[in-house]
């Protein structure tokens, strides 16, 4: 149980942290990166993301899906090896396309973790601790967006092997843990080895309709479509000057999650997602007037800023407990892998919908989507008592 304690509260937030990075690594590096590889342009040089993210996305369901029936730790050992070697593979390329092909591999490859490792959590740790180990791992989701940049504009200058080989090591070091825990648990391995894939994927219609899930699924489709959207707004608005220090503010309000453990001993974790959804739609709705510029006190846009942000970060801890209690054990992995992938494909949404989408509109519009997900999660508690 010690071992299990350490892997849980220590490696795997760790591990969180240096995977989801890779999402993030490259985008404040855009203009080093066209020093240094060929038939790059500004044009295209954005697709090294946008293709990881694609092939993040479809990784979440197929690893979760396969974790079910091989077992989470195996899942987790063969997810970052392959992730280490991609990530000691691609400095040596210098083509852009040949980086482009690689580049959605390691977005597979990384897939492999977050989902698989949040089931391992679910069903390793007692529950005594495993709401303490769900918020720190949602912390370091959570803190990847600011660290991950920091780290790509740290170490990528003229080449990508610093940045690159620094994170292999990394994920290596955590095949091994894993395959060490493994030797020794063997017992508990938690594979279906009777069930297929093709019958694993045949669930997703029924778990993604679930009268239990359903309602968290719903609320994580506007959680990150929301933030996101917002940081795509200030860039291009009248606050643009002031969004290094919304991000600073951001970065320390994130460290909330970590307290989200000690909260849900108090209220259920369901009433402090309705909770974090208020605040999140609440605080919204006053950047609203800011980017609208009928307001100017910079105190009321950094304190409505902090909230968000500590909505946010209670919001996705919350998320990520409730579907692992709301789920059956024998479906935990497709399920929160099912979360993960909505989760993401919010967060890529966001990235272009202000582009398409007057900023203004869709601020309000995603202001009441998070009010609303908020009442439906209310009013559906209600009916299951």
């Amino acid at each position: 149980m010690k071992y299990k304690l350490i892997i849980g509260n220590l490696c795997i937030p760790l591990l969180a942290l240096a995977v989801v990075t890779q999402l993030y690594l490259l985008m404040p590096v855009s203009s080093n990166l066209l020093q240094f590889v060929e038939l790059a342009t500004a044009n295209n040089i954005g697709f090294l993301t946008s293709l990881f993210g694609i092939f993040y996305a479809i990784g979440l369901i197929i690893w979760g899906s396969l974790s079910d029936r091989i077992g989470k730790d195996l899942t987790l050992i063969i997810g970052l090896l392959l992730l280490a070697c991609v990530s000691f593979i691609l400095p040596l390329l210098q083509n852009y396309y040949l980086l482009l092909f690689v580049r959605a591999i390691q977005g597979f490859c990384a897939a492999a973790f977050p989902p698989v490792a949040l089931a391992w959590v679910s069903i390793n740790l007692p529950d005594s601790y495993k709401s303490k180990a769900i918020s720190m791992i949602s912390c370091a989701f959570l803190l990847a967006a600011t660290i991950g940049q920091w780290l790509g504009s740290l170490l990528i200058s003229n080449s990508l092997y610093n940045a690159m080989w620094f994170l292999g090591c990394i994920y290596a070091s955590g095949a091994i843990i894993f395959y060490f825990y493994r030797l020794k648990n063997q017992q508990n391995n938690h594979a279906l080895p009777k069930v297929t894939l093709f019958s694993i994927f045949c669930k997703l219609p029924n778990i993604l309709t679930n009268k239990k899930l359903l309602p968290i699924y719903l609320c994580a489709s506007f959680v990150l479509l929301s933030f996101v959207s917002l940081y795509s707004v200030l860039h291009h608005s009248s606050l643009s000057a002031y969004v290094p220090t919304l991000r600073n503010i951001g970065m320390v309000a994130m460290l909330f999650s970590l307290t989200a453990s000690y909260l849900f001993k108090v209220i259920k974790p369901s009433y402090v997602l309705a909770l974090a959804l208020c605040l999140m739609a609440l605080s919204l709705f006053i950047h609203t007037f800011f980017i609208n510029d009928q307001l100017n006190m910079l105190f009321i846009l950094y304190l409505s800023h902090c909230v968000l942000i500590i909505g946010l970060a209670y919001a996705v801890p919350s998320m990520i407990v409730c579907v692992a209690t709301q789920s059956e054990i024998k479906d935990r992995g497709i399920a929160t892998s099912l979360y993960t992938c909505i989760l993401f494909i919010g967060a890529s949404l966001g990235a272009f919908l202000p582009t398409l989408i007057n900023p203004l509109i869709l601020i309000i519009v995603l202001s009441i989507l998070l009010l609303i997900c908020a009442i439906q999660l209310v009013i559906n508690l209600r009916t299951n008592h």
